[in-house]
Formats: C-alpha cells, sequence, structure tokens
C-alpha cells in the first residue's frame, strides 16, 4: 500500500536542513506537517512507495506516512495484513539537553503502548526481509504517529531509527558511540582483515569502534593514544600529523576514517595528498560537525 505522504524522522532542530536537502535531491515531495524531529512531505509526483527511501544526510528514517489521520493502529495492521511494527519514540530534544523526568516519561509510555500492542497481536521481533513493518512513534504528551514501510537490508532496524549497543567496559572516549552509531546507520560494508588509516585517532574510542569490527588499524594522532587500544595486536600508531605519513606505508589501506576538529578546508588538502597512494581505498568515513547554517550549506 502506497501513500500521498512521507514520513522523517531527524534530530529536533535539524528540520530546516532536512528541509532545504529534500527541496534539493527530491522536489517533488513537498513539506506538510511538522513537529520538533518530525517531518511529513507531500509526495506530488507519485505515491511514496513502502520500499522508497531517500538519501538524505538529517533523515533517521523514512516511511509511508497515515499523513494528519488519527489512524488506529489496529486498523492500519488490518489493512497492511501485517503484525510487525518498530514501536519508539522520537527525539524529545537535542542529545544532553533532554529533562531525565521527560525521558523517563517518555520510554514509560512507549513500553505500556508496545506492550498493549503486543497483546493485541502485534509483534515487535525482527521482521522478515520484504515485511511491511508498522512504524509507532510515540510521545508522552502528544499523539501517536504512525507509518509503515517494506523492510529490507538497507532499512532502518531498530524503532524511529536508534540503535541500541552495549558500551564497552574500557571506553577511551565518547568518540566510539558515535562511529558505532555511524557504521550502523550507513551498514558501512568492512571485511575483516581489511586496513583502516584512521586520521585523528587519539584516545582511541573511534580505533575500538573500528576493532570491534575485525579490522587493523593504522592510528594516525601528535596525541597519545589509551595504553589499553595500543595493546590489542591489529592497531598500530603513528604519532605524527597525517602531513608526515611516509605515503609507501599506506598503500594497503582499504578505508579511511577521520574524527579530527579540523574545519573540511584543512582536511580535504590532507585527503586529496593521500589518494594517490591508496590505489584500492574504498572509502571514506568522517564526522562532521554540522552547527551552523553556513557549515550545512558548505
Amino acid at each position: 500500500m502506497n501513500s500521498s505522504f512521507a514520513l522523517a524522522l531527524c534530530q529536533p532542530g535539524t528540520e530546516r536542513w532536512l528541509k532545504a536537502e529534500i527541496a534539493r535531491i527530491r522536489p517533488d515531495l513537498h513539506p506538510g506537517f511538522q513537529r520538533p524531529g518530525v517531518l511529513t512531505f507531500k509526495a506530488t509526483r507519485c505515491a511514496f512507495r513502502p520500499d522508497e527511501t531517500v538519501d538524505s544526510v538529517f533523515a533517521r528514517i523514512w516511511a509511508c506516512s497515515a499523513g494528519l489521520q488519527e489512524e488506529e493502529i489496529l486498523s492500519l495492521a488490518g489493512r497492511l495484513k501485517t503484525r510487525w511494527m518498530m514501536v519508539g519514540y522520537r527525539d524529545l530534544g537535542i542529545p544532553g539537553e533532554i529533562p531525565p523526568a521527560l525521558q523517563d516519561r517518555a520510554e514509560e509510555h512507549n513500553q505500556q503502548l508496545q506492550k498493549k500492542l503486543e497483546k493485541a497481536g502485534l509483534s515487535t521481533g525482527t521482521p522478515p526481509e520484504g515485511a511491511l513493518v508498522l512504524d509507532v512513534i510515540s510521545h508522552p504528551h502528544e499523539p501517536t504517529l504512525l507509518g509503515w514501510h517494506r523492510q529490507d537490508p538497507g532499512r532502518h532496524r531498530e524503532a524511529c531509527g536508534r540503535y541500541s549497543f552495549s558500551l564497552p567496559e574500557h571506553l577511551p572516549s565518547r568518540a566510539y558511540q558515535k562511529i558505532r552509531e555511524g557504521l550502523l546507520w550507513k551498514q558501512v560494508p568492512f571485511q575483516p582483515g581489511e586496513q583502516l588509516l584512521e586520521i585523528g585517532s587519539a584516545p582511541g574510542g573511534g580505533t575500538l569502534a573500528f576493532l570491534e569490527r575485525g579490522l587493523k588499524v593504522l592510528a594516525v594522532d601528535t596525541q597519545p593514544m589509551d595504553p589499553a587500544i595500543l595493546a590489542m595486536p591489529q592497531v598500530s600508531w603513528m604519532q605524527r600529523s597525517i602531513g608526515d605519513v611516509a605515503l609507501p606505508t599506506i598503500s594497503e589501506v582499504r578505508w579511511l576514517a577521520c574524527d579530527a576538529g579540523l574545519a573540511p578546508s584543512q582536511l580535504l588538502p590532507a585527503f586529496k595528498r593521500l589518494l594517490p597512494a591508496i590505489p584500492h581505498l574504498k572509502g571514506l568515513i568522517w564526522t562532521l560537525k554540522l552547527n551552523d547554517d553556513g557549515v550545512v550549506a558548505s
């Protein structure tokens, strides 16, 4: 079943950037209903399909939308002929600025809703590939939003595009979390044993995320690395700037990664210098701090 509307979730505060991005890459999708962290788009050319997605930087999930209708969840599940659902609450604010009481209320409200729907026969288990899945998006103080998508390898695998994973006991830095989430989001196709060159690696949070994926990491940073990370057999460290790395030493690299706190104008020349020395490069994992309109536009 297709829909006249597409539903997208994003981090609260990035709605205008998402709308600008969609205006550029999908001008047939016109902005509709909006709440913090939620946007719907009217499909003007043809209906939005449940197997359709948009390759957007700012959107966490895409799904067909019930628009502004007060659709009953079980009724919609019946029309879709599905028992699969993903139940979650959308982001309540900017990470780190959400009142704990509101977070607790959202989690409690979501758990109650999930239990109610499971009792009615819907399932939150892992949906099989090709299944139609209900996206049930709750908020403790607003009506529940509904969408649906067809599950495939390129889709979000957890409710609202969140990624749940356990943090290691020894965590060198918070970089681990954003790198781990980024790798899950883009489903980066690493092969075990491939070599990755990590620029700006210290103290090693991102390094740990790459090592967990079975990579060999060549870490480059002038700042010291965590001793526990350096003790791991699949990591080697060059205590120098990226401009001082001898190009013959990186010919076996397959992936580049960078979480350095430098402007793109400083890093792009460094990348350009490295590329001729890496003949079999598969891709670049690069985190960027997008914190104002000018940075996003550039």
